[in-house]
């Protein structure tokens, strides 16, 4: 059972990333504020990040990614030109685990996308794997 787990939850490369990023705990009708995060490593199907604040297990987050380059492979025309250039990637993710580094300072919080536009995850995907290969 446990080797299934693990082929699940590395079903998706992996990538190192270091990447500021804004992040909150999304309710409806949608308020607060988003606070700095970290990614520590991101695939198609999550992430782990490192953040300030504590969020409990399956609290939904809506996270915001403005890193350069995962626009190049979206589909259209207009994703070399102008605001589709570089906006942000936008999705709602579920937190799997938050372990504290440093209480009421620093936590790290590791949660898998449960509101992600299909195209917009398969172009992470090919961006994922295009900077792997460029790294390895």
């Amino acid at each position: 059972m446990i080797e299934d787990d693990d082929k699940d939850r590395r079903r998706f490369e992996r990538l190192e990333r270091r990447d500021v990023i804004q992040v909150k705990e999304f309710v409806y009708p949608e308020r607060g504020i988003y606070q700095e995060a970290r990614i520590i490593d991101i695939s198609g199907g999550g992430l782990q990040i490192e953040t300030r604040g504590h969020f409990p297990e399956k609290a939904v987050l809506k996270i915001e990614m403005n890193f350069t380059g995962w626009q190049q492979y979206t589909h259209g025309f207009l994703k070399h030109f102008g605001t589709a250039s570089s906006r942000p990637l936008v999705v709602l993710a579920e937190v799997v685990r938050c372990k504290t580094v440093v209480p009421g300072r620093k936590y790290v919080v590791a949660a898998t996308f449960s509101g992600i536009d299909e195209n917009q995850q398969n172009a992470l995907i090919r961006f994922i794997r295009k900077e792997i290969i460029t790294k390895a």
